[in-house]
């Protein structure tokens, strides 16, 4: 199997410190950011895939953005942060200025969070004209019986899990039981089960070094140490990188707040994509990863990250 490597990007209404959105509601993270991100995706052969959270969607400007891209060159699916969506939204719009995200679906009734995952299916079907393939839990915050809905609304693919990671106790994910793509279980998002849906990990190494390339969480060199421990520990090696459109726009986020802290992000995500390139990586969206024994070498053919 070839080494795969896959971009995830969650995109979000803009924001302050904290994630607070910012007062008016902006989306410049959406215009500059992702047009930023596209363009050097264009140069490397990466496909990356866009994440959207419920925020976003009621900006018809966005969403009128995000529909002009080139399908080939990207994959759009859906990112459940539910203070934004009914039923029972904390904040129910459709003006998100101002608001402070601090829930996890997996604290949601389940009825609740079947719902809210629901509304977000259907919106973003009748807003793109096709249903979804792919999503990952705003915060991280999946479990079991988020496999279960995802399956129940169509998904195929999910990538909430952030191994060795345990978010204030509510979502654990200290003890992940794949770090390669795996079926999970609907009782245990953690662990590999009988469920039709394909898990992809993000990258994250038992020391807790992120294939995230944000200032606050990975230099180019702990990047680069990432990819060397999964080349090293985990067959087939299948790399999921994350970070947020609104990290590449000054002030629009909690981590890059000057355009030389946006410019250095970008430097880093480059040096990102020459790393992976350079190793014989292909990019793959989200959709098209396959679970794969360790022993096949089947997979499904993705592009060749390669330099134009």
């Amino acid at each position: 199997m070839k080494k795969t490597f896959v971009l995830t990007i969650d995109v979000e209404i803009d924001a302050g410190r904290k994630w607070k959105t910012s007062n008016p509601a902006s989306y410049e993270g959406v215009h500059q950011g992702i047009s930023i991100l596209q363009d050097l995706c264009r140069n490397y052969g990466i496909r990356p895939v866009y994440l959207i959270s419920p925020a976003v969607l009621v900006d018809s400007s966005s969403v009128k953005f995000l529909r002009s891209l080139d399908p080939s060159s990207c994959e759009l699916g859906t990112h459940l942060h539910g203070e934004y969506i009914g039923p029972h939204a904390t904040y129910p719009g459709p003006d998100f200025s101002g608001c402070d995200p601090q829930e996890m679906q997996c604290q949601y009734d389940k009825d609740i969070e079947y719902q809210k995952l629901k509304n977000l299916t259907d919106t973003f079907t009748t807003l793109f004209g096709y249903a979804p393939s792919s999503f990952r839990a705003g915060r991280f915050g999946a479990r079991g019986w988020t496999i279960h809905c995802l399956e129940q609304l169509g998904y195929t693919h999910d990538s909430s899990v952030t191994p060795y990671r345990n978010w204030h106790g509510i979502a654990d994910f200290s003890k992940p039981g794949s770090l390669t793509p795996y079926h999970p279980s609907t009782e245990n998002i953690c662990v590999k089960g009988a469920s039709s849906l394909v898990e992809v990990p993000v990258s994250i190494t038992p020391e807790l070094e992120w294939l995230r390339p944000t200032p606050k969480f990975s230099t180019l060199d702990q990047c680069r140490k990432v990819i060397d421990w999964y080349e090293t520990h985990v067959h087939p090696t299948v790399l999921c990188c994350m970070f947020h459109n609104v990290e590449l726009v000054p002030g629009k986020n909690p981590y890059c707040h000057t355009a030389e802290d946006c410019r250095q992000m970008l430097h880093r995500i480059e040096g990102l994509f020459q790393v992976v390139q350079q190793r014989g990586y292909q990019s793959h969206i989200l959709k098209e990863v396959m679970v794969v024994d360790p022993s096949s070498i089947q997979t499904t053919q993705g592009h060749v990250c390669k330099r134009s």
